[in-house]
């Protein structure tokens, strides 16, 4: 997959750049720094996702205790529970880092993860809110000690942010993020098996997983018109992502 506008803004900035990775990040963010709009569309999409996070936590508990459905799911059926959280966090969270240490040195594909990353965002937590569900049968809880820690705040799991699956997500963009053919077949590869490890430790039905491939690609397609926007326009709409987010935060309270 190419990512045109990022291409079509770093391609003069090229001929210029050693081979070194501080040189690429220093040279790449100092040029951005420069480019009219940059760093306010950067600052608006950083701060809806941050100002958001802050209530990710409160907001998953008070659906943690809402009655959802219990979907009938044949692939489930047919797989027995494993327990997987190892495999599962090592997978996440080593190509994470990787992806980001690989778009940190491209400011302009930075940029456009972080608009993925809230367009997602609002996306998944909306879904979560109107699609309520009760986690498959036989589910393991994962042991994610990092989501545990920045998302959920409580040692009691959460179980029911399924619709869609945000491990998924995570994958999906990890794949997109990533540029050279070699890494993006490692990350389609990996992306898969996470997909069928989640489904192994019954953590999501499989519509969850399957959901989240298609809005992820639906979020990276969304921000890729959006980046090319004038700054005002993206400030518009990370101030109409945050409104929904807050939206979605108070309408959760019904559920304690």
């Amino acid at each position: 997959m190419n990512n045109t506008i990022v291409e079509n803004n770093t391609k003069k900035e090229q001929p210029q750049i050693s081979t070194s990775y501080l040189t690429q990040l220093r040279h790449s963010w100092k040029s951005a720094w420069q480019t009219t709009g940059f760093a306010l569309k950067l600052a608006a999409s950083i701060a809806t996702f941050v100002i958001g996070a802050i209530q990710f936590p409160t907001y998953l508990n008070h659906i943690q205790h809402r009655v959802g459905m219990v979907l009938s799911d044949a692939v489930l059926t047919f797989i027995p529970p494993i327990d997987v959280s190892y495999l599962i966090f090592g997978i996440i969270y080593g190509m994470l880092v990787y992806m980001l240490v690989r778009t940190l040195k491209n400011a302009h594909l930075f940029l456009l993860f972080a608009i993925t990353f809230v367009i997602e965002t609002v996306l998944r937590m909306s879904t979560i809110y109107f699609v309520p569900l009760d986690p498959p049968l036989g589910l393991i809880n994962l042991s994610d000690p990092l989501t545990e820690a920045l998302v959920y705040s409580t040692n009691q799991p959460i179980t029911k942010d399924l619709f869609f699956s945000g491990h998924t997500s995570t994958m999906v963009m990890i794949w997109i993020f990533l540029q050279k053919p070699t890494e993006k077949l490692i990350g389609g590869i990996s992306c898969i098996c996470l997909a069928i490890l989640l489904l192994v430790q019954h953590i999501h039905y499989t519509a969850d997983v399957l959901a989240a491939f298609v809005f992820t690609y639906l979020s990276y397609l969304i921000a890729k018109k959006l980046i090319t926007q004038k700054a005002i326009i993206v400030v518009m709409v990370m101030l109409v992502a945050a409104a929904i987010l807050q939206t979605l935060f108070l309408m959760a309270y019904q559920y304690q």
